[in-house]
């Protein structure tokens, strides 16, 4: 993705799942605005405690913004209670760092919510690439995270647009994710469900943001 006049992107950095990806794993020479996580579909059942400290190290960069995506997918990756022993940790070194986390969640929103009741994290948490039902949004924003929502807004009968129409704006994020699609196409689509001018919803998407990571 390229970046294009008066946009900040967030360009996320998924830990290597292999010994000479992370040997060779450096963010030397950036000057983009990062988010690093270990992804559910790259744990490596035998080299997680060395991303882990990987994670850890690099985590601490001032280029990094967001831990994640990191989370649970019952469809992919490692098995679910290794997924959810690494979420927790990654969670872990968000809380010691103060950065938010950026949650990859497929079909375990409950193990999700109990996380959360367990671990209690300070920091907030948002769930990427939200397109789940109206109902699953509600417990979500109750229990104080945060959702972005991607290109699925641009389907009319998604569950997206549907949590689009009610979410409280200070809780939304939009993104394109990997998508090959213009971020302003989602604005446009957000601003019009909201009844919003573009320049109006840039300004509270980047409020919310500041609100998460400060000044930058």
């Amino acid at each position: 993705m390229k970046k294009q006049a008066n946009e900040q992107i967030i360009f996320n950095e998924i830990i290597p799942d292999s010994e000479e990806g992370l040997e060779n794993f450096s963010l030397q020479g950036t000057d983009n605005w990062l988010s690093a996580g270990i992804h559910p579909w790259y744990i490596n059942e035998q080299l997680y405690n060395l991303q882990l400290k990987k994670l850890a190290g690099i985590a601490q960069d001032p280029a990094i913004k967001f831990i994640g995506e990191c989370g649970l997918d019952r469809l992919k990756g490692a098995p679910l209670p290794l997924q959810e022993e690494i979420f927790i940790k990654q969670i872990r070194i968000a809380e010691d760092l103060k950065k938010p986390v950026i949650i990859h969640c497929v079909k375990c929103y409950n193990e999700l919510l109990s996380i959360k009741k367990i671990v209690r994290p300070r920091v907030p948490m948002i769930v990427h690439g939200f397109n789940t039902k109206i109902e699953i949004a509600r417990q979500l924003i109750d229990k104080g995270f945060y959702l972005s929502l991607g290109g699925a807004l641009l389907h009319e009968e998604s569950n997206a647009l549907k949590v689009l129409k009610e979410i409280p704006l200070e809780r939304l994020f939009l993104e394109t994710d990997d998508k090959d699609i213009s971020i302003i196409a989602i604005y446009q689509k957000a601003a019009e469900v909201r009844g919003l001018s573009m320049e109006e919803l840039e300004k509270i998407i980047f409020d919310n943001y500041l609100g998460l990571v400060g000044n930058v």
